[in-house]
């Protein structure tokens, strides 16, 4: 769920990038979103595959997929991988979503792209429902980009509703916290009475519980951007840690396997992965990330709050 809930957060703060760029000409405001997301998420990257290579050798450059941000494919088809860089698949949904995304942004209208968005987020868990048999695992289902991108959508639909309704989003999202117990119930309900997990992979399992994810998910994003019973949010450890996370996301997997490699107690692995994640991801951030930005820490928090 904490994937699904940055597939939302991400959709909305990309539409809303995009929708505020629509007004340029078309070679610029492809250029600029483009040379922004590189900016943005290739050094991070390509230094988890530097990390990569110092600590499992080079063999993982013999699979041309690496290459070519179809790391979500890898997993669904069960391709060999190390197992350090199995995090990237949320990343291809993300390159994917990119590569499509910006295209209907700039060329439909505004009630265009909503109701496009909204058919689509109807469609995505019918699919699931369909397409489950045709699968032997639940990766498919769980990391392919058609099977996901409902997510993405839902937070450009909130993108959309925040430019034209935010007095209302503020006024009343923060009732939308009421959606996550909504959303336990169902899983809950599915759980004793189907005995359903992901790990079935049968379709009631695949279209309910990811449902279920997205449900709560909005709820949860609809209370932040009510902006009311948000103080934690506010606090400067949870934004310096806003601001890592991407590269705590990718480092976090290589960090286990370190600690695995140095401890036997799940504790002390679980504290010592902790530690050489949040430095890790401090230090490139400060070195790396930040100067290749070119913009103060406080700029960045800006446009996240744009």
């Amino acid at each position: 769920m904490g994937v699904d809930l940055f597939f939302i957060l991400s959709g909305f703060l990309i539409t809303g990038i995009l929708l505020e760029h629509k007004t340029q000409p078309i070679g610029q405001y492809f250029a600029e979103f483009y040379k922004r997301r590189a900016r943005r998420i290739l050094p991070p990257y390509l230094l988890l595959l530097v990390v990569t290579t110092v600590l499992l050798g080079t063999a993982w450059m013999k699979y041309a997929y690496l290459y070519v941000m179809l790391m979500n494919v890898i997993r669904a088809l069960s391709l060999p991988r190390p197992q350090t860089l199995e995090v990237l698949w949320s990343l291809a949904v993300e390159e994917q979503f990119y590569l499509a995304w910006p295209f209907a942004v700039y060329l439909l209208s505004e009630a265009s792209l909503g109701w496009s968005a909204a058919a689509l987020v109807v469609l995505v868990p019918i699919m699931r429902w369909v397409c489950t048999p045709l699968f032997a695992t639940h990766w498919p289902i769980y990391s392919l980009t058609p099977f996901r991108m409902d997510l993405l959508l839902v937070g450009a639909l909130l993108a959309l509703a925040w430019i034209h309704h935010r007095r209302t989003i503020e006024r009343y999202g923060q009732y939308g916290l009421a959606l996550v117990p909504v959303a336990v119930g169902i899983l809950l309900f599915l759980s004793s009475r189907y005995h359903a997990t992901t790990n079935d992979n049968t379709p009631l399992a695949n279209m309910a519980i990811y449902e279920a994810s997205l449900i709560a998910c909005t709820g949860i994003m609809l209370w932040a951007l009510s902006g009311r019973w948000v103080g934690v949010l506010t606090l400067r450890p949870v934004v310096y840690l806003g601001r890592i996370s991407y590269t705590v996301y990718l480092i976090h997997v290589t960090a286990l396997y370190l600690a695995e490699k140095a401890f036997h107690n799940q504790w002390a692995i679980a504290g010592a992965a902790a530690v050489i994640t949040l430095i890790y991801a401090a230090l490139s951030w400060r070195f790396m990330e930040l100067p290749l930005l070119g913009r103060k820490p406080k700029e960045s928090s800006a446009l996240l709050a744009r």
